[in-house]
């Protein structure tokens, strides 16, 4: 079954402002600037998004739920390798997926064959008109059809650790430009309530760009949740600038240690409000 886009843009979200093993020799960056990689095995979020498709006139045509489990099962010397569990309702209708497992490097990708990476010198990023000195990383990724080159904003010091992250894709000639993201942190230690507590979180402003359409997403994150995103806001544009899907992600419950079997949906657990995760110190 093919997913909806608010959920292949889900995964993204948990990786957009990840590091990059491959750079460790030349950057030193740890497994625990990673959103999944600070964590020990076993650790889970469970999310819900909501997607609404709208007509010419604004009005919603149409809408789904995905709530889907993420479990980290592995952490090994470059990347991470989770397990994805979804459930999707559409119409009334609702259909389970098979539980998937993908391998996700520590420089926020899929597996990519022949990583490239270039270090550009320093470099800095301006967040609530605070100037932030950056190392500045350059990661060439080549597919099939298309090459896409990352410029990376890296600070040891300051979470999230990657400040800034631009991507560009295009054909494997470099002259026909397929899409382009810039992902930015705007807000750094905003309150948040996350479940029972408040959490440390920054705000995050993604744009995506493609020949036919435009996706601005809103994102809050946190360090001390698995895989980062704790709630965004999304919406899609086509080539007129019109609203043609919009969608939200909330977080419906973690742990930091594997969630016991219950029954219903996914096995969900307590909710995390009634409890207090243990702390991981790696």
């Amino acid at each position: 079954m093919r997913l909806p886009v608010c959920f292949t843009l889900m995964l993204a979200l948990t990786a957009g402002l990840s590091s990059g093993a491959a750079l460790a020799q030349e950057t030193r960056i740890v497994r625990e600037h990673h959103p999944w990689g600070r964590f020990q095995p076993g650790a889970w979020k469970l999310v819900r998004v909501v997607t609404e498709t709208l007509d010419k006139k604004g009005h919603v045509a149409g809408s789904s739920t995905t709530e889907a489990k993420t479990t980290l099962l592995k952490v090994g010397a470059d990347g991470v390798t989770l397990e994805i569990q979804v459930c999707v309702e559409v119409a009334g209708k609702r259909f389970d997926t098979e539980p998937q497992t993908i391998r996700q490097g520590f420089h926020g990708k899929l597996a990519c064959q022949g990583l490239k990476t270039k270090d550009l010198g320093a470099g800095h990023v301006v967040i609530d008109g605070r100037k932030v000195p950056c190392k500045v990383l350059q990661m060439e990724c080549i597919g099939p059809t298309s090459k896409t080159v990352t410029s990376v904003y890296y600070s040891a010091k300051l979470a999230p650790y990657i400040l800034r992250r631009q991507s560009v894709t295009t054909n494997l000639e470099g002259k026909t430009t397929r899409g382009e993201r810039d992902v930015q942190v705007v807000g750094l230690d905003m309150p948040c309530r996350v479940l029972a507590e408040i959490k440390s979180a920054s705000h995050v402003k993604t744009v995506e760009r493609h020949p036919k359409k435009t996706v601005i997403t809103r994102t809050v994150t946190s360090t001390e949740v698995p895989g980062g995103v704790i709630s965004h806001g999304s919406k899609e544009l086509d080539q007129s600038g019109r609203l043609v899907r919009r969608s939200t992600l909330e977080l419906i419950d973690y742990g930091l240690e594997p969630a016991p079997q219950r029954t219903g949906l996914f096995g969900r657990p307590r909710p995390t409000r009634f409890r207090k995760p243990a702390r991981y110190s790696p």
